[in-house]
């Protein structure tokens, strides 16, 4: 009795045949076809990247982000705010404001140091698009952008105004001036300011050098100051998959 015992030990070698079972999971793999592109859909619920709510009916795409209904009515609401008239006043007073404390900071740093860096483009262009960035909370359009670089551009500009206005006063003219010379004068020195940056190219190696900075820091502020842009496009709506997963 003890060798039939024995003898039914080498049946346990048909084991071998279960590995064809880790197989069957590949199923619920297909249920992602759908809806691949946004991550886990096969998921008896998403998470709303706004309020991190459980979403198990419906849900909405911003770019990579879902959604739920209410969020979506939300993200609708401040986009359209953000894009107001009065969104874009703000925008401008605010990146006005800092545009010409940069620009004032700068011509006087020019002025005592007599060094003109134009790297500080590329600050004033950090700064000017995240006051802006600020402001439209993410859903600013071009105009937004064009702002950013008009403003950059002149607190820029600003940098070329103490040799300007040296150049401008180096005469005794400026001293007997009337009130239709006062007014040229101030043309002929904001003109003047306004095209020095591209007149520096004129300098040889090192201007072309500072007028490359310059354009990095106007390409900086287009690209912070950046939001969404054009209409607010959220797809949607997107069915949760609700259906239990196949038993293997």
């Amino acid at each position: 009795m003890s060798e039939a015992t024995l003898d039914t030990k080498p049946a346990e070698p048909a084991a071998p045949a279960a590995p064809e079972a880790p197989e069957a999971p590949e199923a619920p793999a297909k249920l992602d076809f759908e809806r691949a592109e946004f991550g886990a859909p096969a998921a008896r619920h998403v998470q709303c990247s706004a309020c991190q709510s459980a979403i198990t009916t419906a849900y909405y795409q911003l770019l990579d982000k879902v959604l739920c209904s209410s969020c979506r009515d939300a993200v609708n609401r401040s986009s359209e705010d953000a894009r107001s008239t009065s969104a874009f006043g703000r925008a401008f007073l605010l990146a006005g404001g800092v545009a010409l404390g940069c620009g004032v900071v700068y011509a006087l740093f020019v002025h005592f140091t007599r060094i003109q860096l134009a790297l500080a483009t590329i600050g004033i262009g950090v700064l000017v698009g995240r006051v802006i960035q600020s402001v439209t909370r993410g859903f600013g359009s071009t105009k937004h952008q064009v702002l950013a670089v008009v403003l950059t551009y002149l607190a820029s500009a600003m940098g070329y105004l103490p040799a300007i206005l040296a150049e401008m006063n180096a005469g005794d003219d400026t001293q007997s001036l009337g009130l239709i010379g006062s007014i040229v004068y101030v043309v002929l020195v904001s003109a003047f300011t306004l095209i020095a940056p591209l007149l520096d190219i004129m300098n040889g190696f090192s201007g072309i050098l500072g007028v490359l900075i310059i354009f990095f820091g106007l390409r900086t502020a287009w690209q912070v100051s950046r939001g969404v842009g054009g209409p607010i496009a959220i797809s949607g709506p997107y069915q949760v998959n609700t259906s239990p997963s196949p038993t293997p």
